[in-house]
């Protein structure tokens, strides 16, 4: 272990305590401060890997933690609900499937639940989605002397006292691991070290979607893991968005501010407004100072470019140009002087066709 790189990281976890305390009161997670910085510093003290990942990439660190504030987590290894943990170059919330079922159940979605995996070799009968099924193996056998892996089954207690089973084939199981980014760029990650613990938490996605009750925290959690290269992308944001420029939900997808007056403190506003005056009544681009061109040679991933392109949209039909300027400021380096370039250029459109 580096001490300096040590000291440098707990710095900056320590940086987040607000932040931190904030989050918890707003989704009511109940984790405290102190214990987890306890517990992210023991696993970086453990793990050299991981604290040389954190000081390269602290923006991802302090992400990370944010998360285990949002979703009530603890980071308690004793626990084995979710762990710090170096993935593709940043540092990622590793939530188990344990912890999944942790939030389901402290949200009242489920009061129980039992996930097993089923091989070939395996005694299962399946008797519908309303009565247990028959699984008899050997726990003790090692998995190869189990067969093919065949798939995974959730057998949930819900509120109300009824069984509901959910089968998922391993074909589904191989189609959630094509499906994350990373698997497929590098054959790499939790679906080569973990296939297990995957396969569980894939099939508990699947089984949510089917729980009447609904799990806050727990949707978000899977939001979360599908954007960190678990597999099941949707179109709202790529796992390669994620994997690049850190991508938690509340930097990247935060809802702009309604209005220009919504998003600066009253005097900032007094100040500015003389200057939204010039910009509503210039009528010429000879009038305007160009803005500074986008950065080039800069590979962005399409689903930034796309994000980027919506927040320019927003801008231009509210006219928050100072909102949308704040929003990107926590944005990563490269993902903010493009998103920035993009909205300079647009305002000075705008202005320049006097609109």
């Amino acid at each position: 272990m580096e001490p300096q790189k040590f000291q440098q990281a707990v710095a900056l976890i320590k940086q987040t305590e607000n932040k931190f305390v904030s989050l918890v009161q707003e989704n009511t997670s109940g984790v405290h401060f102190k214990s987890e910085m306890l517990f992210a510093s023991q696993m970086m003290m453990n793990n050299d890997y991981l604290l040389s990942t954190a000081s390269r990439n602290p923006l991802s660190l302090r992400s990370a933690f944010h998360q285990v504030a949002v979703c009530g987590l603890t980071l308690n290894p004793s626990r084995g609900l979710s762990y710090l943990v170096p993935r593709d170059n940043q540092i990622v919330l590793e939530i188990s499937y344990r912890g999944m079922i942790r939030m389901a159940v402290d949200d009242a979605a489920i009061k129980d639940c039992i996930v097993e995996l089923v091989y070939s070799k395996d005694s299962f009968t399946y008797h519908g989605k309303r009565t247990s099924p028959e699984h008899s193996f050997d726990p003790f056998a090692p998995k190869a002397d189990r067969g093919e892996f065949r798939g995974v089954y959730v057998e949930a207690l819900l509120p109300d006292g009824r069984l509901h089973i959910e089968v998922v084939t391993a074909e589904d199981i191989y189609t959630a691991r094509e499906a994350s980014d990373l698997w497929k760029r590098k054959k790499k990650g939790p679906w080569l070290d973990h296939f297990g613990s995957m396969a569980k938490k894939a099939a508990i996605k699947v089984a949510r979607k089917y729980w009447p009750q609904g799990s806050r925290r727990l949707d978000d959690a899977i939001q979360y893991l599908n954007d960190n290269g678990e597999g099941f992308k949707n179109d709202e944001v790529s796992a390669e968005v994620v994997e690049r420029f850190m991508g938690q939900a509340e930097v990247v997808d935060q809802p702009l501010e309604g209005t220009l007056e919504q998003a600066m403190p009253a005097e900032q506003h007094q100040q500015a407004e003389p200057e939204a005056e010039v910009v509503e009544t210039q009528a010429s681009p000879a009038e305007t100072t160009s803005p500074q061109q986008a950065p080039s040679e800069v590979e962005l991933p399409p689903k930034v470019v796309k994000k980027v392109a919506e927040i320019v949209r927003r801008a231009q039909e509210q006219g928050c140009w100072q909102a949308a300027l704040e929003h990107i400021q926590s944005w990563p380096a490269e993902a903010m002087a493009y998103a920035k370039a993009q909205l300079n250029a647009a305002q000075y459109a705008v202005a320049a066709s006097g609109e």
